[in-house]
């Protein structure tokens, strides 16, 4: 892959790239936030190593601003910090990093998170390549939700990290249906999907699993987070009214949430079986409506 280490430690940045080089991977070098950014504009590169205080931008306005670049291919960020405390870890997370080490260097720990990083690029691509959309929304559909989850479950494990899935049920979809037929209610789901996707970071991934349920994978998420991003959805579907032909329709959701792993369960069992726990400030609007 291609990597750029962002540091203004020239030991780190030397011990690094030697290793990374042995790996098979191309390694660049920056030594402030500002000049890394500007290459990043111009190069594309797959990962992204940065430490946190830099010459210029610090590491976490260095991923917010790579996160604001239109970029044709998805950018793992990793930071590279001695700051293991909650808050830090949250405010990396909301900037957009993927993923964290923590100071002094390990480089077996970085290559089993490189490797990490590898398989969800390398399935990214393979997403990208595939069929693995609905056609409706177009977010990832359920079958390939499913195989990508069965990675990110796996290296959970492997780095004993976790995240949290959040489950976003349509609750007057089939109402919708039966009242006033298909393309009102794909119209409703279609609004909700493009609400989900604008909630979320670009590292986390949504999908929809069934006609009137969707999923968000939120990798290396808190609790607080996960209310916060339950918080963005509601405040924005509770203001939402639909005008289709003469019907009138106000999407009406529930909100669940599976912190995982849970214990031994594989990523199916995770999905389908684990104890969702309520969110309880969930919109109850009104179901649709002829106008």
């Amino acid at each position: 892959m291609k990597i750029l280490l962002v540091s203004d430690d020239e030991l780190f940045a030397h011990l690094a790239a030697n290793k990374l080089e042995k790996w098979g991977h191309q390694v660049a070098i920056e030594s402030s936030g500002t000049d890394a950014f500007e290459r990043i504009r111009k190069e594309p590169f797959r990962v992204v190593i940065t430490g946190w205080v830099l010459p210029g931008l610090s590491g976490p306005e260095l991923c917010h601003k790579i996160r604001g670049i239109e970029q044709s291919r998805y950018t793992y960020v990793v930071i590279y910090t001695s700051k293991a405390d909650k808050e830090s870890l949250m405010a990396g997370y909301e900037a957009g990093a993927d993923d964290y080490l923590v100071r002094p260097f390990n480089a077996p720990e970085l290559h089993v998170r490189l490797k990490a990083a590898q398989r969800l690029l390398n399935l990214e691509d393979e997403l990208r390549a595939g069929s693995g959309i609905d056609s409706e929304t177009g977010l990832v559909n359920a079958a390939s939700f499913r195989q990508l989850f069965r990675v990110i479950l796996a290296e959970s494990r492997r780095t004993e990290s976790g995240g949290a899935l959040m489950f976003v049920k349509l609750l007057n979809y089939d109402d919708a249906l039966k009242r006033f037929g298909l393309a009102p209610a794909q119209r409703m789901a279609v609004e909700v999907a493009a609400t989900l996707g604008r909630a979320i970071r670009d590292s986390d991934l949504v999908a929809r699993m069934t006609d009137d349920e969707f999923c968000l994978a939120l990798q290396n998420t808190f609790w607080e987070r996960c209310v916060r991003v339950a918080e963005k959805i509601c405040a924005q579907i509770e203001n939402m009214t639909l005008y289709i032909d003469d019907v009138t329709l106000r999407p009406e959701i529930e909100i669940s949430i599976v912190n995982y792993p849970v214990g031994d369960l594989v990523a199916d069992e995770t999905i389908d079986s684990a104890e969702r726990l309520p969110y309880d400030a969930t919109p109850k609007a009104a179901s649709g409506a002829a106008g």
